[in-house]
């Protein structure tokens, strides 16, 4: 009997919006594990950081989550990528997800499913497609700035901005 295999396009946010993906085929009841994996050899990232799968709506927006390793906190259990089979959440109604790598970087990936077909027994599965466009260096992205706000000095020179000040940029000016 042949593997039902999932075709994903597998779209990379890039610091300068160009347009770069990859397709790729894996079967259907593999663990995102290995979607996972597939993803981070057909961009040449290492797999030295954490990540997630989180089920997105035809919006993009986030749903349920499936961590890489268990983030699961008293009754909000989260489903492990090593696990839970893609079929299990990805379908003919669920077609979309997003694959965030790295916390700090916040690379973030658009994955849709683009088609389903039957095996070949003669093939191994994860298997790229498709490449479209240059992969950019995972360590290339600059980190969030997460603490920015909090570690920013203070101008002496500037005038501290008041309640009624219409122009926001003298309160940027303040902070920065």
């Amino acid at each position: 009997m042949a593997k039902e295999i999932y075709n994903f396009r597998v779209l990379i946010d890039t610091p300068d919006e160009e347009d770069v993906f990859r397709d790729i085929a894996i079967e259907s009841d593999a663990p995102f594990e290995h979607l996972h994996l597939a993803i981070q050899d057909a961009f040449g990232f290492d797999n030295s950081q954490m990540a997630s799968f989180y089920l997105a709506d035809e919006l993009w927006d986030r749903g349920q989550e499936i961590a890489l390793m268990d983030v699961s906190t008293g009754n909000d259990p989260v489903l492990s990528m090593a696990t839970t089979p893609i079929k299990q959440c990805i379908n003919d109604e669920q077609k979309r997800a997003l694959y965030v790598f790295d916390f700090l970087l916040m690379w973030t990936f658009f994955v849709e499913l683009i088609g389903t077909s039957n095996g070949d027994d003669k093939l191994e599965y994860p298997m790229l497609l498709m490449e479209f466009g240059e992969a950019p260096n995972q360590y290339s992205k600059q980190a969030e700035d997460l603490f920015g706000a909090m570690n920013a000095e203070l101008d002496p020179n500037a005038e501290p901005p008041t309640e009624d000040d219409d122009d926001l940029d003298d309160f940027d000016s303040f902070y920065s």
